[in-house]
């Protein structure tokens, strides 16, 4: 028995062991397995590091809230056209119900021995009618099809409301996407101006020290300095703003390099064309004229009501007594109604007359801010176009003072190998060669932002075809 017990806590021994080595196992695996998760997400991070443009615009869709809301009055309208189209249709109700009644019959006379005798007989019967009714509209003063020309009005300019949405936030990115750009070469290039201007004023003071300069010149050169500190913190702040409007437009972040896109599209070949395009096909004009079509068009349904209207009804039933014999009796009616208004007050519609006159002022009110849409369309045409010239007039200048101040720049560094050029001067020019590049990446973005703006102006639509990888 005494062995027998050691064997077994042996036993127990050994499959405690075993149990703890699983334990181990399966805790090592799991931990190997996050890690390696960890390993491979950061892997594919490192593999998108660039963030495009058209992440970017798929992102801001499906993170825009007003685009939403704008997709959701288009389908609206959609659902209310089919609405207003369906009026023209026939309606048909069916009814049916059933009656049961009982029915008790007393009746009093005398037998032939002169008694008084009472009889009572009781019936019961169910009544039960069946029938379909159709009613058909004739004619109600055109209200209906104005009432459907309306409907159809508003669901175009729902679409165009909605690709004007679209394009307003596809500008809205495109911004806080080349701000991004921008302000990452502009505080990489001024910190390295406030660098020059830090070694210059160190340079100066230390000039001053050995008698070589004047005080004015020290007080100068610190004044720059701290005049670049002042520059690369304003920088830094424009770059923080354009990173956070990016972050609440699509919800990514801007830890990926950013490369400034290429436009690939076609813009009019004057300031005329241009206005003349936008006149004809700008999706927020559009959307202002057919909504002001809409209003006049619920102007003339409201009219409607003034006028006779003429309905047809048609109707067949069947009535069914269940007695001690069975009756049953069918009915056919067509009904011809013409109704002539005199006075039209309803809870539900109120005075037809003043449901007139307030059609007639939102038909008016729609028509003077369409007239304001135009007018703000034709200025924005030439403030954008003016814009588009200059940026494309800057990039000339930039790019020829770059290539100035490069060239400058490198036989200043061989003229200070020999001895004939201090590193002063050469700081100098380095400095005017940044604050070139500055200039250039300024102009190239707003050479962008222009010509998309100049692009939805004129009334395209399709976005993702704009730009392509550098």
């Amino acid at each position: 028995m005494l062995h027998y017990r050691r064997i077994s806590l042996k036993g127990s021994n050994v499959i405690m062991a075993w149990f703890l080595f699983l334990l181990i196992v399966v805790a090592y695996s799991s931990v190997e397995g996050k890690a390696s998760k960890e390993t491979r997400r950061a892997a594919l991070n490192d593999v998108k590091a660039e963030l495009t443009l058209e992440e970017a615009w798929g992102a801001a869709l499906r993170n825009n809230n007003s685009w939403l809301a704008s997709q959701a009055d288009e389908r609206s309208a959609e659902e209310a056209n089919t609405q207003a189209k369906l009026s023209f249709l026939p309606s048909a109700q069916g009814q049916i119900s059933s009656q049961r009644g009982r029915a008790e019959n007393i009746s009093t006379g005398e037998n032939i021995a002169g008694d008084t005798i009472t009889e009572r007989k009781t019936g019961k019967s169910t009544n039960t009618r069946m029938g379909i009714t159709v009613s058909q509209n004739l004619f109600n003063g055109f209200a209906s099809v104005n009432r459907m020309k309306a409907m159809s009005s508003n669901e175009r300019a729902a679409h165009h409301k909605l690709k004007f949405e679209e394009q307003k936030l596809f500008i809205r990115v495109l911004d806080a996407y080349t701000s991004i750009w921008v302000g990452r070469q502009k505080v990489t290039a001024l910190k390295k101006k406030e660098e020059n201007l830090k070694k210059t004023a160190d340079s100066k003071n230390s000039g001053m020290e050995a008698g070589i300069g004047t005080p004015a010149e020290v007080a100068q050169a610190n004044a720059n300095h701290q005049k670049a500190i002042y520059e690369r913190i304003e920088a830094e702040t424009e770059l923080f703003t354009a990173e956070s409007e990016f972050k609440k437009l699509t919800g990514l972040k801007t830890d990926g390099s950013i490369e400034l896109p290429n436009t690939e599209f076609q813009l009019p070949e004057s300031l005329d064309k241009l206005i003349s395009r936008a006149m004809a096909f700008n999706h927020s004009i559009m959307a202002a004229k057919l909504e002001e079509q809409t209003e006049y068009h619920n102007l003339n349904a409201a009219k409607g009501a003034l006028s006779p209207s003429c309905d047809l009804e048609l109707g067949v039933s069947r009535s069914l007594t269940k007695e001690r014999y069975n009756n049953s009796i069918n009915n056919y009616s067509a009904t011809l109604q013409m109704n002539v208004p005199i006075f039209t007050n309803s809870p539900s519609s109120g005075n037809a007359y003043s449901a007139i006159a307030i059609a007639n002022q939102k038909a008016l009110k729609a028509k003077f801010i369409a007239e304001d849409t135009i007018q703000e369309i034709v200025k924005e045409c030439i403030v954008q176009w003016n814009k588009y010239i200059a940026a494309l007039a800057m990039i000339r200048a930039s790019r020829s003072a770059v290539k100035s101040a490069e060239l400058s720049a490198q036989s200043n560094f061989e003229e200070n190998a020999i001895g004939t050029k201090s590193n002063t001067e050469i700081w100098v020019e380095e400095n005017q060669l940044l604050d070139a590049k500055i200039n250039l990446a300024n102009s190239r973005k707003q050479r962008i932002l222009s010509a998309v703006t100049i692009f939805v102006l004129a009334g395209n639509s399709d976005l993702r075809s704009l730009f392509r990888k550098k």
